[in-house]
This record gives structure tokens, C-alpha cells and sequence, in this order.
């Protein structure tokens, strides 16, 4: 069986730094070292299925999505500032990769539209309409509504929501 290998190319930005000693906490959070200072990095413009404490369908796939993507070569970090929990949030590159798009292009994340609108919107497309990882299941429900035990429309993805009709 052949192995899907899309990595939408980016250019890693100047202000990256090499991640090293990294740990992976799941399939978007990642605790390392940028310039000898311990980080707990939440990836930017994502949201993987969860892990912890309870397993959502598909989040130890994202984990392992995450490992296997990291894997490739060394990993950068371009940080945009810190969330609510104090996280560093930002985006990981691996020889140029984009690895945050490249997570939802692969369906192993949620373009998370709370925080960044449509970043990620056309990967997020991409990967349901092949129906790649987390978008093999019809019922795939949005990691927020995961956590928060919520069941409404809007915590199932359905990309004819977010069309437009012009007048």
C-alpha cells in the first residue's frame, strides 16, 4: 500500500527556532526546548482530537500523525504569542513543511476557526471530501465539543455552512 505524502509546501519563517529534546503530548501540543528554554507549545490555527483524559475517536492517530511528520528532518518553531494557559502557541516546520496545515490537510486536525477563522479551511475541506483520517468517520465531532460534552450542529463539520450566496 502506498503512502499518502502531500506536505503543502511554506516557507519556514526567519523567525523559526530549532525545537529540540521534544516530547509530543498529543496531536497538538508539544513540550521541547527553543534556545535552552523548556516550551509547551499548543500548535496554532489546530485542534486534534483528544487524548486525555478521555480518548476521542482518532486522537491517538493524530498523535502518531504528529510523531510520523516530525520525523522527517530537524523542527522549527515560529511562536505567535502565548494562550490562556500560558502556552506558547505557534506553528512547526520541518524542512520548510508547514506541519500544522499539513496535520489538517491529512484529516489528523480541525481547522480551529475559534481562533483563526479560515486558515486551515481549504485543507479542512480537502481532507473530508476524501475522507482522510478523522473525516473516515461520519460522525466526526469537533474536539471542543468533545471536551465540553456538547452535541449541536455546528460540533459536526459540514463545509455547505460556510458557503455564501451572492445577490
Amino acid at each position: 500500500m502506498k503512502r499518502l505524502l502531500i506536505m503543502a509546501a511554506l516557507s519556514t519563517s526567519t523567525q523559526a527556532a530549532p525545537l529540540t529534546n521534544y516530547q509530543i503530548i498529543d496531536g497538538d501540543t508539544v513540550h521541547g526546548y527553543v534556545d535552552s528554554e523548556y516550551v509547551k507549545i499548543r500548535l496554532n490555527c489546530i485542534d486534534a482530537p483528544e487524548t486525555n483524559p478521555n480518548t476521542q475517536s482518532y486522537g491517538s492517530e493524530a498523535t502518531q500523525t504528529l510523531s510520523y511528520l516530525l520525523s522527517f528532518g530537524s523542527v522549527d518553531f515560529e511562536s505567535t504569542g502565548k494562550d490562556v494557559y500560558g502556552r506558547e502557541t505557534g506553528y512547526l516546520y520541518v524542512n520548510g513543511y508547514n506541519i500544522n496545515q499539513e496535520m489538517v490537510i491529512r484529516g489528523a486536525a480541525w481547522n480551529y476557526e475559534y481562533y483563526c477563522g479560515s486558515e486551515f479551511e481549504l485543507e479542512q475541506e480537502f481532507a473530508y471530501y476524501y475522507g482522510l483520517g478523522l473525516w473516515s468517520d461520519a460522525d466526526a465531532i469537533d474536539p471542543y465539543c468533545f471536551r465540553k460534552n456538547l452535541d449541536y450542529d455546528y460540533c459536526y463539520y459540514n463545509p455547505e455552512h460556510n458557503l455564501t450566496l451572492d445577490n
